[in-house]
């Protein structure tokens, strides 16, 4: 059984100029999830897609193989179905395909190992994905989606509404070919926090994880105060 991650990091970014080469905690944004990645060291391949220069050589250094992004994948009406499809095409023999993105920088090395286990050794799921599980009053196109405004119920006594972190997707060859998706029909889905759930595609995300990456406090295995985590 093979497993690769591929992690497509851009050079270019629309809403936040330069976003992955800022620097977060005293790091650039795009190293946080490669060192997470390296750490969880469970993939046999692990392919940075880019068009930096910059990006690539740091990739080599750490042992990763490097995909020259293909330029209409670089455009904004790419997605992340688009990137993973072109990389199943050039690279079809893994049994197993991930993908991480830079924007998750507080994606744990626990959560990455998870996943993988799960997805790689359960016949009960084709792919998955990392979410939080939402509780709340929800409305679409200004409508309710998820209750009956006249019929007022305890937030705690609803179903909750999962939304894709976008920090992390996990599917099977197999499933890959058949859907052409990075989720398939039967997605396991792993839940995190709001920390880990941290997903930078605005100048106000990246401020918000400035502010989590210097505040956020974690209790450690010793009942001591940990701060900085990331």
């Amino acid at each position: 059984m093979k497993t690769a991650a591929f992690i497509p990091i851009k050079a270019n970014s629309e809403r936040v100029p330069g976003k992955n080469f800022r620097v977060l905690n005293g790091k650039k944004l795009y190293e946080h999830i490669c060192e997470h990645v390296k750490q969880a060291n469970v993939f046999d391949d692990v392919y940075v897609d880019t068009n930096s220069d910059e990006i690539a050589a740091y990739a080599k250094k750490q042992g990763f193989l490097v995909i020259e992004r293909k330029p209409e994948l670089v455009k904004n009406s790419a997605n992340g179905n688009d990137l993973l499809v072109y990389q199943y095409e050039q690279y079809p023999d893994y049994d197993y395909y991930f993908q991480l993105f830079a924007t998750a920088p507080f994606l744990q090395t626990e959560t990455i190992k998870k996943c993988v286990d799960k997805l790689t050794y359960s016949a009960e799921y084709d792919s998955c994905f990392t979410a939080t599980a939402q509780y709340g009053f929800f409305w679409l196109n200004n409508e309710p989606i998820n209750y009956r405004p006249c019929i007022l119920p305890r937030s705690q006594d609803m179903s909750p509404m999962i939304e894709e972190t976008t920090g992390l997707y996990g599917i099977s060859g197999e499933a890959l070919k058949k859907y052409r998706c990075r989720i398939g029909a039967k997605p396991y889905i792993h839940y995190v926090d709001k920390f880990e759930a941290v997903d930078i595609n605005t100048e106000a995300d990246f401020k918000m994880a400035e502010y989590i990456g210097m505040h956020y406090w974690k209790i450690n295995h010793n009942g001591e105060i940990a701060e900085n985590v990331n």
